[in-house]
């Protein structure tokens, strides 16, 4: 087994590549619970899957960068800069930190922190 620091390594590498659906598949708990900054949270891996489809299917992607990560025993912490267009609110550009707690190499919780600026 991978050990975690390499585990979150890959994970991230997922996400920067834009590869939610695998990293979902590979990485998630059955039962995470997803929150961002204050938003109720978003509970099991069958809703996250529908929220993250939604975001990817509505949002034109350009950019998702790695600026730092930190992984210590089971928590992980990565600060992202963003880039995409809402169809509701146009271009994004942002900086978030995303904090995660992990369990026998999966993620059962995870909290995204930012500030669209609106």
């Amino acid at each position: 087994m991978e050990n975690f620091k390499t585990t979150v390594q890959a994970f991230n590498n997922l996400v920067h590549e834009f590869k939610f659906a695998e990293a979902l598949d590979k990485y998630y708990d059955d039962d995470v619970v997803s929150q961002d900054n204050t938003n109720e949270p978003t509970k099991g891996l069958a809703n996250l899957r529908k929220a993250v489809d939604s975001f990817v299917a509505s949002s034109g992607i350009e950019k998702i960068e790695l600026l730092n990560s930190i992984a210590e025993d089971d928590l992980s912490v990565a600060h992202w800069h963003y880039v995409f267009t809402h169809p509701k609110v146009g271009k994004l550009d942002y900086k978030q930190i995303s904090v995660q707690r992990w369990k026998n190499g999966k993620i059962i919780q995870e909290n995204h922190f930012y500030n669209l600026g609106f």
